[in-house]
């Protein structure tokens, strides 16, 4: 009887998502030039932002995991990752470049090394819900100076995302457990494979996340533009933003420019940029359905981020402004 209702219950479910898939291909049938106008925008956003911006951090990541870089930083990190967060060594590197370059690479990372068994599943799962970060060129660059027209608040942005990253870290110190990955002692420096196949590898492996990406962008773009062609986000105010950047967090900070400089629109970009919207959200979440770490606690950890970030936004203002 169980086993009878677990399998109606997925039936439905796939008949839901069957349905709302269906539903989507329809409207951009009816529809094609709100959806034609919004892949346009993902797919330039894609090109023009996230290709020069990440891609050849992806490269150069995926080189410095297949050189041992992670076990070799794992050496000299170990006592601050341990100090800090409860985390062995090797956990430093996928915050450091997760930070560094910006959303998915801090997930992506994480996945891998979990993959890989480089660390153990208590410690990926909680190293996963604060190093995958927007990156400091996106924060400062593309949103402070281009989307709001001040590079005071892209450091504003900067420092609320950042601190609440990592005060999250700091309170995920309390489901740690007793013992953790064991770290490498002697890590190789060299290579193992010829130069030549591990760039081609990097390469490789950084373009087909890149197509992931871009897919993931231009999807929730579409989705983003015929739910507000039926005023599904409201008419007025701060509301078609703010669900804007629920479903793609960059067209949500755009429209939130819109209405200037102020406590609470730092405080509503912050929350956004930190939660990283659903797109972000599902590139992230392809990655762990390759491992066997929980998505619904990442989803929660984001959200919780969020929430930490807006607050520190908040705060902070006063600093800036």
């Amino acid at each position: 009887m169980r086993i009878c209702k677990g399998y109606l219950s997925m039936k439905h479910k796939t008949i839901a998502l069957i349905a709302l898939i269906a539903g989507l291909n329809l409207l951009i049938l009816i529809y094609p030039e709100v959806a034609l106008e919004a892949a346009s925008r993902g797919l330039n956003l894609w090109f023009n932002s996230f290709l020069p911006g990440i891609l050849p951090f992806v490269v150069g990541a995926n080189m410095l995991m297949a050189l041992g870089a992670t076990r070799l930083l794992g050496r000299f990190l170990s006592p601050v990752m341990r100090a800090a967060f409860r985390l062995p060594g090797q956990a430093g590197f996928p915050l450091v470049m997760g930070i560094i370059s910006g959303y998915p690479l801090g997930a992506k990372i994480v996945c891998e090394m979990r993959a890989g068994g480089e660390i153990d599943r208590n410690d990926a799962q909680r190293l996963l819900g604060f190093s995958n970060n927007a990156g400091p060129l996106f924060i400062l660059g593309a949103v402070g100076v281009g989307m709001f027209g001040s590079a005071s608040f892209g450091y504003l942005l900067m420092a609320a995302h950042y601190t609440a990253a990592l005060a999250f870290g700091l309170a995920l110190r309390i489901f740690a457990k007793a013992r953790h990955s064991r770290e490498s002692g002697n890590p190789p420096l060299l290579e193992t494979a010829p130069f030549s196949q591990i760039l081609g590898t990097a390469v490789k492996n950084a373009m087909e996340t890149a197509v992931l990406v871009g897919g993931f962008i231009v999807l929730f773009s579409v989705l983003s533009a015929l739910l507000n062609h039926f005023g599904l986000f409201g008419a007025t105010g701060a509301r078609p933003a703010i669900f804007a950047g629920i479903f793609e967090m960059t067209g949500g900070l755009g429209q939130l420019g819109d209405f200037g400089l102020s406590r609470s629109i730092a405080a509503l970009s912050a929350a956004i940029l930190s939660f990283g919207g659903l797109s972000i959200l599902f590139q992230a979440l392809s990655f762990i359905a390759k491992t066997d770490l929980n998505p619904s606690l990442y989803v929660l950890s984001k959200i919780a981020h969020g929430a930490l970030a807006a607050i520190a936004a908040y705060i902070f203002y006063p600093v800036f402004f």
